[in-house]
């Protein structure tokens, strides 16, 4: 059905209203509006009538907004007026189109849909077509969304406060453009996820926490995060969750808060968001929460900032803000805030993003879905996920990840030939050219000028200050079409491609440099003898995760085989004094007695989702653990160079990671021979290691053995031979676990869904127990698939091998914990492997009742 749509305007901006309507013609062809202002007035008719008529059978109000519209009595006192109130009803939605820059933003409707893109005026915008069509874009979203309902307001006046169509529609709203192809509109509840929480602590302990955490203490809290990380969706989370628990929330951006008067910004509020609530009613009731969201761009001063949150606090006993990280350094200077909890919102880890996935997976099927298709599908797309958001290059934060799911299921298509992760870079690089208003026939321009900026950054290996950008734009515009460099800088930074802290330039985010240093060694290799030295410098230190990284993001720019020749050079010079581990029978002979002597593998009674949440968890712990690291690593002497056989180490597991991702992103146009030779080198350069590993920790197992002694003779209870047991116990456990360990690495690093045919074919080459591991554990990660008949083949293969079949074992096993498999299957295995299955078939039966 077509929505009627009202124009109000002055007649000072007819050449605007010529021009909107112009860009509203495919809509009005298309049936989905019918349009309508003043000019459609036939002479003889009632002006007045006509206007009041149409105004009131309107279902979208549009206000083309200038300084002459807001100086006209009639457009302000009797359209503005009464649009309002039909607004607030529900019957009538208010867009307003900003065409001439103008102090709008004291109006009432300034809480109101405002487009173009960041309310910049059209008259603003280099290209005016541009803007009309992001307006009109704007509108139709709104358009096709809004359905006018009629609310009548409580003629008793002691009924419940009542919530407005507005508020509704806002708590519901995702606040970006979010398609799905099962579902027709996404609302904020079907997608959010609530996130972690960290407490600030007089300890040096980390105290991790869900947010929910802070609805359950009722009290003051303020809560900082990075740039969209999801602070006005978690207010939005805490005001519906209040409305359950019968408190009356009030929703305030602090950035249009220009009075401290907080009685009178409260009171603005509530004749917004709610149909009968006063502010004496809130204030006497004793459950009137205040949420100020963004206290960091509050439009007061520090003297008045203090003023309206001593306010807040005599008014309210309860109340959560919002601000950015940076601005915990600032709030301790008013001393309103002594009395606020201080909490940091944390980026969504394993666990938050495996829930956020299910949730976009189950959008539309969520009482139909299958759990197998439901924890493959997971799998599949949080290892993409992983694969784009390692070790923070990109952000986890919930903005982020929803964007890379949506690029995953729509396969955009974007300008360069890229391959499927690098496009996801570019594709987020994209939207913040977007976010700047950069026109598309500049895009080129800007690349350009962030790639040599990262390049200036890599060479000097230190970030540019003010004069050093200067003369940086000096040369580029002696070299290429000149740029303006203030305008530029100021584009760059305002949206979070580059980062100025008052004295040095630097970028954003890690994702943004790698990319462009990546691209500028991609676009000049061939050409240049400086960058092909760059290269091998790069290669020399693959153990830095930097330099990994930026190898990764070459293999996106290029498909040249120069990359791959130069990491299969440095692969194969791994512990290449060391054959290849087999992992075989006789090289295993050491650990037989122990093997004997272990108890059992057993399948035991777990619930799938419980058994993913720890495994979760755990990641989520190691993660932490590892920043910590980092940082410490960051903040020691970048000189001191670690020993070499630990750079060969972090070398192998970096080159294995980079021969599989190269497999991932372009199997399907490198040859069969090229993946095969790839994943065959990733995977023997690991199998050195663990030869070196086996070796070196047969020298030293008298050594080894010794100290666990020495730490086991503190326990005085002991005798000497269980300590010298003991200790010879611990060393086996120690070198099964590194063994099944590295295994378990390979097959993750180098291993592809799409490629599974290179690794049979590699394991027909090579045929050790090693290799047989490692594809089965391909299979296992990568294929989510237990074929009995195949597991069959290689338990024969391993049959009188003990400590390969026990990590085949625990491969299974694992999987079993993970993923739904039926009884039947279950008892082939336990038949197969020689393992019970104790109550599964009770809990089988258990999950088969509760349908």
């Amino acid at each position: 059905m077509k929505k009627k749509v009202f124009i109000s305007y002055s007649h000072k901006d007819e050449s605007h209203r010529e021009d909107f309507g112009e860009h509203l013609s495919m809509m009005q062809r298309n049936n989905i509006i019918d349009y309508w202002h003043d000019r459609k007035i036939t002479p003889g008719d009632d002006w007045k009538n006509k206007i009041d008529e149409n105004l009131e059978s309107a279902d979208i109000i549009i206000f083309l907004v200038s300084s002459s519209f807001l100086a006209s009595d009639y457009c302000y006192d009797v359209e503005v007026k009464r649009a309002i109130e039909r607004h607030r009803e529900g019957s009538a939605k208010i867009i307003s189109i900003i065409v001439r820059a103008c102090d709008w933003e004291e109006c009432e409707f300034s809480q109101f849909q405002a487009v173009p893109k960041d309310a910049l005026p059209i008259t603003k915008w280099e290209d005016k077509d541009t803007a009309w069509l992001d307006a009109v874009k704007g509108i139709k979203t709104h358009i096709q969304e809004f359905y006018p309902a009629v609310v009548q307001a409580p003629e008793d006046s002691n009924d419940e406060p009542v919530l407005t169509n507005n508020i509704m529609e806002w708590l519901d709203d995702t606040e970006i453009v979010l398609t799905h192809r099962k579902v027709n509109r996404l609302k904020l509840n079907d997608i959010y996820v609530i996130p972690d929480i960290e407490l600030e602590s007089s300890s040096n302990l980390v105290t991790i926490k869900s947010s929910s955490f802070i609805l359950k203490k009722m009290s003051r809290f303020i809560v900082s995060g990075e740039e969209q990380q999801g602070k006005s969706s978690f207010l939005k989370y805490i005001y519906k969750e209040l409305l359950k628990l019968n408190f009356f929330p009030v929703y305030i951006d602090a950035s249009k808060v220009k009075k401290s008067d907080a009685d009178f910004v409260i009171s603005k509020q509530l004749k917004e968001q709610y149909l009968n609530l006063d502010i004496d009613f809130f204030k006497n009731s004793n459950k009137g929460v205040v949420l100020l969201d963004n206290i960091d761009d509050i439009g007061l001063n520090t003297k008045f900032t203090r003023v309206f949150l001593d306010k807040i606090n005599l008014i309210c006993s309860v109340s959560y803000i919002t601000c950015h990280s940076s601005y915990r350094y600032v709030y301790g200077d008013i001393p309103a805030l002594d009395e606020y909890e201080r909490v940091e919102m944390l980026g969504l880890g394993n666990k938050k993003r495996e829930e956020l996935v299910q949730k976009w997976i189950s959008l539309g099927v969520e009482e139909s879905i299958d759990d197998y298709d439901l924890y493959s599908e997971c799998d599949e797309l949080k290892s993409r996920l992983n694969a784009v958001i390692k070790k923070n290059i990109v952000p986890p934060k919930p903005i982020y990840i929803l964007m890379l799911l949506q690029m995953f299921e729509a396969h955009v298509q974007l300008k360069m030939d890229m391959t499927s992760y690098g496009h996801c870079y570019q594709q987020l690089i994209y939207q913040s050219f977007d976010n700047a208003l950069i026109p598309k026939n500049e895009f080129d321009r800007y690349l350009n000028v962030l790639t040599e900026f990262s390049w200036l950054i890599f060479n000097k290996k230190k970030e540019p200050n003010q004069n050093e950008v200067e003369e940086f734009f000096d040369s580029y515009n002696k070299k290429y079409l000149p740029v303006d460099e203030q305008m530029v800088l100021n584009k760059l930074t305002k949206h979070s491609i580059l980062n100025f802290n008052g004295v040095s330039y630097s970028f954003k985010y890690p994702y943004i440099y790698y990319f462009f240093v990546g691209k500028k060694v991609a676009d000049s290799y061939r050409d240049s003898e400086e960058t092909k030295g760059m290269v091998s410098h790069l290669l020399s230190e693959l153990h830095r995760e930097d330099y990994a990284n930026i190898l990764i993001f070459i293999t996106h720019h290029t498909k040249d085989s120069w990359v791959l020749d130069e990491i299969k050079k440095v692969l194969s010079s791994l512990f290449d004094e060391y054959s290849e581990a087999t992992l075989n029978k006789n090289q295993l002979a050491f650990m037989d007695d122990f093997m004997k002597e272990i108890p059992d593998l057993i399948l035991e009674q777990r619930e799938i989702q419980k058994e993913r949440d720890r495994q979760n968890e755990r990641l989520d712990h190691i993660e932490r653990r590892n920043e910590v690291d980092d940082f410490k690593d960051k903040n020691t002497d970048e000189h001191s160079a670690p020993l070499d056989i630990l750079a060969n180490i972090n070398k192998t597991f970096k080159g294995m990671e980079i021969s599989g991702q190269i497999i991932r992103n372009r199997h399907a146009s490198l040859t069969r021979d090229s993946m095969e030779e790839l994943a065959r080198t990733g995977a023997c350069s690991g199998l050195r290691f663990l030869e070196y590993f086996i070796k070196i920790s047969d020298v030293a197992k008298k050594e080894i053995i010794k100290l666990i002694s020495n730490h086991l003779a503190e326990y005085p209870d002991i005798s000497d031979k269980e300590i010298e047991k003991q200790a010879e116990d611990t060393y086996l456990h120690l070198t099964y676990g590194v063994i099944s360990g590295l295994t378990r690495k390979i097959a993750s690093s180098i291993g592809s869904k799409e490629a599974l045919e290179v690794y049979i074919e590699m394991e027909s080459n090579i045929g050790t127990p090693a290799v047989n591991l490692i594809r089965q554990a391909i299979e296992l990660h990568f294929n989510k698939s237990l074929d009995i008949d195949q597991i069959s083949g290689c338990v024969k293969q391993l049959r009188d091998n003990p400590v390969c079949l026990r990590i085949l074992k625990e491969m299974v096993i694992q999987h079993i914990y993970m993923f739904p498999v039926p009884f039947r299957q279950k008892q082939q295995l336990s038949t197969l492997l020689n393992l019970p299955v104790q109550g599964q078939r009770l809990m089988d039966m258990n999950k088969i009742g509760k349908g």
